[in-house]
């Protein structure tokens, strides 16, 4: 977001034009740098497969259910 001024510079009153006016030279906390990381290629896979997990997970369970649902599978067996 702070590719936009409107996020990073503060919004002013122009009485000449009567609009709302965003213009001023972005801090350098706003500005793009270079920047390297380095990491082993192990770290890169744990990376992934470790954001796997939580963003995927949660569809194998609606999928479990809508699985059961179709072939009428219970959970439960009522004994009596």
């Amino acid at each position: 977001m702070s590719g936009w001024r409107y996020f990073v510079c503060p919004v002013e009153f122009n009485n000449d034009s009567n609009r709302f006016q965003v213009d001023c030279e972005p801090s350098e906390l706003f500005r793009r740098s270079p920047t390297t990381v380095r990491l082993y290629p192990f770290q890169i896979h744990s990376i992934a497969l470790s954001s796997f997990a939580p963003i995927m997970g949660p569809f194998g369970g609606f999928f479990a259910s809508g699985f059961k649902r179709a072939f009428k599978i219970k959970n439960c067996i009522n004994k009596g």
